[in-house]
């Protein structure tokens, strides 16, 4: 092959590229199994976290400006959540999401005030689904959210 090369005056560069491409295409065959690999799933009681949940869920959908006040109780109530859901075991699964808790919380501090990013929202309801079991009182939107209790 690499005398063909030579005689046809392709670059060996680009011979090598091809030859890189098919040993790593017949490689990864897409039968690879890494579930040993991953942290094992655990889904939390969403009625033991109603409170924390309810809270965020108004914090992110609510109809009103997204100013810094909102921002900064948003953030802290992800930041407790995510102290709170490391504590209940030891687990690297709840590690990770609590670590995404905090970036997420990071993320609130750090938006401009004018309104808020879709991202936000869905990254809340995309670590929520991940961490608890799906309940019908979870917001997806401002016409989701409970009266505001007095």
């Amino acid at each position: 092959m690499l005398a063909e090369a030579r005689k046809s005056g392709q670059p060996l560069a680009l011979l090598a590229g091809v030859a890189l491409a098919a040993a790593t295409l017949f490689a990864c065959r897409g039968d690879a199994d890494f579930s040993d690999a991953a942290p094992k799933t655990i889904v939390l009681s969403a009625e033991e976290y109603r409170e924390d949940i309810s809270a965020i869920d108004r914090l992110i959908f609510e109809s009103r400006p997204w100013d810094y006040q909102r921002q900064g109780a948003l953030a802290t109530r992800l930041e407790g959540l995510a102290v709170r859901i490391r504590e209940k075991v030891d687990s690297r699964f709840l590690e990770l999401e609590s670590l995404e808790l905090k970036r997420l919380a990071e993320m609130a501090k750090g938006l401009p005030s004018e309104a808020l990013p879709k991202t936000l929202p869905d990254q809340w309801m995309r670590i929520r689904n991940n961490l608890f079991e799906d309940q019908a009182w979870f917001a997806r939107s401002a016409a989701d959210l409970e009266p505001a209790s007095r």
